[in-house]
């Protein structure tokens, strides 16, 4: 395990590597870890890094003490700075770790936001507590999403008197439902990991002790097992499914496979299978 970035001593988002998987946490617990601009800023910043690490090969996103994150800080509103403005994501370097890898993104995903989605790695939230707002936003941004039992989350926006915010509005149906998306939306109500297991939110509820420990392994268990090249396909197909007709989708496909079967982890996935060993794969 490393630490990226030790200093300063209250920095807003900590940032380590523990075998192969960046854990990116929100760090302002007094607040339940409210957004502000700067906040945000650094969490994209280490979004980015993580995504351009070849020692990176998967996102873990977390938040400090005993929240996710409650959302914009709304103390922000009225400072000059607006909701629509809030969040300017650094410009992400032009060449992306993985551009040769798979269909990309880029026609159905921009910048912004989207850097969950397009970081072509797999991304997971670990929701220990309130996820309210662009919080909750953050969470569903991620592939894969697992609850503590004390988890909350709110869609706040209809409350605010703000449209669903962030493209959530898009997203959230295409999770839930149009029917649930819709009950959690017009409603602004909050709700516990035990429902969002339920709807179909997260992917699995459990108890808070037990959380962190079971999203790492988790996590790690893909870093270690996965090819990255297939990972970054993989992600490509998911997140475009359903944009795509199907047989798109399936010369796609074809065409990553034809692809996949030269490289030499294709061979090495063999090998290990044969030899009931933990694969060595290369980043990309």
């Amino acid at each position: 395990m490393k630490t990226v970035n030790p200093t300063p001593q209250n920095p807003p988002v900590l940032y380590l590597v523990d075998e192969g998987v960046a854990i990116i946490s929100f760090n302002r617990p007094d607040k339940l870890n409210a957004l502000t601009p700067d906040m945000l800023k650094s969490f994209f910043e280490h979004v980015d890094i993580a995504a351009q690490d070849t020692a990176v090969r998967v996102i873990l996103i977390t938040g400090e003490g005993r929240g996710f994150s409650a959302g914009l800080d709304l103390s922000v509103i009225g400072t000059g700075v607006s909701k629509t403005t809030a969040l300017t994501r650094p410009t992400p370097p032009t060449k992306q770790w993985g551009d040769d890898i798979g269909p990309g993104l880029g026609r159905y995903f921009g910048q912004g936001w989207n850097a969950l989605i397009t970081s072509r790695k797999p991304t997971i939230a670990a929701v220990n507590g309130a996820a309210f707002g662009w919080g909750f936003i953050l969470s569903v941004h991620c592939d894969i999403r697992f609850a503590g039992e004390s988890a909350l989350f709110n869609a706040t926006f209809a409350r605010l008197g703000v449209p669903a915010e962030k493209g959530i509005g898009w997203l959230l149906p295409r999770l839930i439902g149009i029917a649930r998306a819709a009950d959690l939306l017009y409603t602004a109500r909050r709700f516990d990991g035990r429902e969002a297991e339920r709807l179909g939110l997260v992917n699995q509820c459990l108890p808070d002790a037990e959380l962190m420990p079971h999203a790492l392994a988790y996590a790690k268990q893909i870093a270690h097992n996965a090819a990255p090249r297939s990972l970054a396909a993989i992600k490509a197909q998911i997140w475009s499914a359903g944009d795509d007709c199907y047989d798109e989708a399936f010369r796609a496909a074809d065409h990553e496979q034809d692809l996949a079967v030269q490289t030499q982890d294709f061979l090495e996935g063999i090998a290990s299978l044969r030899e009931k060993r933990r694969p060595k794969f290369k980043a990309a």
